[in-house]
């Protein structure tokens, strides 16, 4: 544990607690965030500290509104001190998702999971948020080219304008952002939800939310970077899903659409893999590009459209 921050957040919880507290390591995640959890006579609770150099704290907390006024079950923040990035919030427990996914418990989950998802696009207004435009996903595929093609694979300026990538990455954005959008969470997958006894389940790491594709949540939740689950079953949850909806589409092209934003999401997610190898030190994550891939491969496969997209990959090697 980083002693100076343990240092600050006990000198503030100090003034907020009466009696003695223990802190330990909760998690860390992909970001500069960490959360601590506090242990004192009352029960427990989490400390998030994101370092205010690197990230604000006014979107965790109006995301946190947003969600609450929904009944999305979420932490409950009881102090705020956004100087120096703490947020004292309620503890939702240990038990992940994906620590407690397995075929006899999936279908129950997810379902849990879906409703939420259908209860954010129901009842989230979006007209203060930001649009998750072809720019800001130009942005993330950037990722991907930089890290993961530049970076880890070693490919130059003139091999990627030699393959054409850019452009036919641009073309499928230009798709994606013409389907309906709702709120979207931005990460929801098994490592960020919490099995919950009452309120299933519970939602972290939303400060991301912005207004986007229909299908955006849904396809991070059932083709997760972190467990796979075999076609029936997406696609069953997926019709599902769809069924819920009120839209003047067939399901095929519902289904398009699922695929080719979690295609997007899915380069996002191995660019942010071998930035957090690379840039941070966190090697571990190299271990999900694999799985990450098989998704890309098995979406570029299916689509005349997208045959460009798999002929580029097939010449990368990536493997």
């Amino acid at each position: 544990m980083n002693k100076k921050d343990i240092s600050q957040i006990s000198n503030w919880l100090n003034e907020i607690i009466k009696g003695s507290f223990h802190i330990e390591i909760a998690s860390s995640d992909a970001s500069f965030r960490t959360y601590y959890r506090i242990t004192y006579n009352e029960g427990t609770d989490i400390v998030m500290h994101a370092p205010p150099d690197k990230e604000s704290l006014k979107d965790v907390i109006k995301i946190n509104s947003k969600l609450e006024s929904a009944n999305v079950t979420v932490p409950k923040i009881k102090k705020v001190n956004e100087d120096l990035g703490l947020i004292l919030m309620s503890d939702f427990g240990t038990k992940v998702y994906l620590d407690n996914l397995n075929d006899e418990t999936v279908f129950c989950l997810y379902t849990d999971a879906i409703d939420v998802i259908h209860n954010m696009q129901n009842n989230i207004t979006t007209s203060d948020l930001s649009y998750f435009d072809i720019h800001e996903q130009k942005d993330e595929i950037n990722l991907f080219i930089n890290w993961f093609l530049k970076k880890h694979i070693g490919y130059d300026n003139d091999k990627l304008g030699d393959m054409g990538i850019e452009k036919i990455l641009t073309d499928l954005l230009g798709k994606i952002d013409e389907i309906p959008k709702k709120f979207i969470h931005r990460d929801y997958h098994s490592r960020n939800l919490m099995l919950l006894e009452k309120g299933n389940p519970g939602v972290l790491d939303y400060q991301d939310a912005m207004t986007g594709p229909i299908t955006y949540d849904l396809v991070s939740l059932l083709k997760d970077c972190y467990v796979k689950w075999d076609d029936e079953l997406i696609k069953k949850m997926s019709k599902t899903f769809f069924q819920r909806l009120d839209l003047k589409t067939s399901f095929d092209v519902f289904n398009y659409w699922f695929d080719i934003t979690g295609l997007q999401r899915h380069l996002k997610a191995i660019g942010i893999f071998s930035r957090l190898n690379y840039r941070d030190n966190k090697p571990a994550y190299m271990n999900d590009i694999p799985r990450t891939l098989s998704y890309i491969r098995e979406t570029v496969g299916k689509y005349d459209e997208l045959k460009e997209i798999k002929l580029v990959l097939d010449g990368l090697k990536l493997e």
